[in-house]
């Protein structure tokens, strides 16, 4: 990156440009990584910064390591300041790296899109298919080249421009598909003629459907009933007014059968303390009071035996142990963090533990740390 020594970086910090091009320690790189694309997204970059920007971005897009890639990706997945050869690469990617893309970004061309949709990739097809806006021809690719979720997403997708003449041969193709048949049935712009064909091939129960009409498209309703729940749930946590009554949440959240130990996890490495204690006292079985020794006075044994007992494995049993111990070091800092601040700093700090976390929770810190950023 010879172009940075020569190069005056008004609103991109040397030190974080070269932490992502040459630190030695991947998390580095990908922290480093992800504060560069929120000053790209963020700032008026002058000419010079945005030709040595796309330099930069490229160079992050060939990094060996899959969790620096992925912080660029999802960092800038909805910025129209992402360079168009960029997000091609990136949709070339593995799917944890290519889905956020393809779902959001807005540099894509239907050409583009098309020649994705080619490689016949179940989870890029359902990506596109979940894009905000879908034309008529990209629509037509997913069904030639995409399988049967994927055409069911794009079919219940509002955002996408389905012409009559397709929407008849999705019904050719899947007349016997529920799934698409119930996600047709969920568009708003259906047309006078594909539903007067659909009640001619679709079962009573279906039909009754139709003729409702319901009023949330299929993909708002995935989205909000899993993708986002527990991100929603962990945002939930932290409003003041929540957690006056904890104990009768986390027990309504299991009694619902979702206090599941990612939601734990993500919790605690988020900073909410007290309903990880919470929460573990009810899968463990044992009274707040004793899972709160437990945690902070027993020790790593007394942690350890209460995460055995509500059923999490070794792997999380250490990143929990982890969490606390960053959790004890920000609390006996002195220093006077806003929650924001908080928890910005306990996910930085979780992203170096030296031991892999998993993909998936990978991404999701990656995403709660950029929209903290926000």
């Amino acid at each position: 990156m010879r172009l940075m020594e020569k190069l005056a970086l008004k609103h991109l910090k040397t030190a974080d440009v070269k932490k992502a091009v040459r630190h030695p320690d991947e998390t580095v790189r990908a922290n480093a990584a992800q504060r560069v694309c929120r000053d790209i997204r963020a700032k008026n970059l002058s000419e010079a910064e945005r030709e040595f920007a796309h330099k930069l971005l490229d160079h992050i897009a060939r990094d060996s390591a899959d969790m620096v890639r992925r912080a660029l990706a999802v960092t800038l997945k909805n910025s129209p300041k992402l360079p168009r050869e960029i997000a091609i690469k990136l949709s070339a990617d593995i799917d944890s790296i290519a889905v956020p893309v393809l779902t959001h970004s807005p540099v894509f061309t239907d050409a583009d899109l098309v020649d994705i949709l080619k490689s016949k990739a179940a989870a890029k097809a359902l990506a596109v298919a979940k894009r905000v806006s879908v034309s008529d021809h990209v629509a037509r690719a997913i069904i030639r080249f995409g399988d049967s979720h994927a055409v069911a997403e794009v079919a219940a997708n509002d955002g996408a421009l389905i012409s009559e003449e397709t929407a008849a041969n999705i019904l050719d193709i899947y007349k016997n598909d529920d799934l698409i048949a119930e996600s047709m049935i969920m568009r708003r712009d259906l047309p006078p003629k594909i539903v007067e064909k659909m009640i001619t091939l679709v079962s009573e129960q279906m039909v009754s459907k139709l003729t409702q009409r319901h009023s949330v498209p299929a993909e708002m309703a995935v989205d909000l009933a899993v993708r986002s729940r527990e991100r929603a749930m962990v945002d939930f946590i932290d409003q003041a007014w929540v957690t006056k009554d904890l104990q009768g949440l986390v027990t309504h959240i299991h009694a619902n059968g979702r206090l599941t130990t990612s939601l734990i996890i993500r919790s605690i490495c988020s900073g909410q303390m007290r309903f990880a204690e919470h929460g573990l006292a009810i899968l463990s079985g044992v009274s707040l009071q004793k899972s709160v020794l437990m945690i902070h006075d027993g020790g790593p044994f007394g942690l350890k035996a209460l995460c055995t007992r509500a059923g999490l494995n070794e792997q999380m049993s250490q990143i929990i142990h982890a969490a606390v111990v960053i959790y004890r070091d920000l609390e006996m800092s002195g220093l006077d963090y806003d929650r924001t601040k908080f928890q910005a700093l306990m996910i930085e700090r979780v992203l170096t533990l030296p031991f892999d976390l998993p993909e998936t929770d990978q991404n999701w810190f990656l995403e709660k740390l950029d929209g903290l950023a926000e």
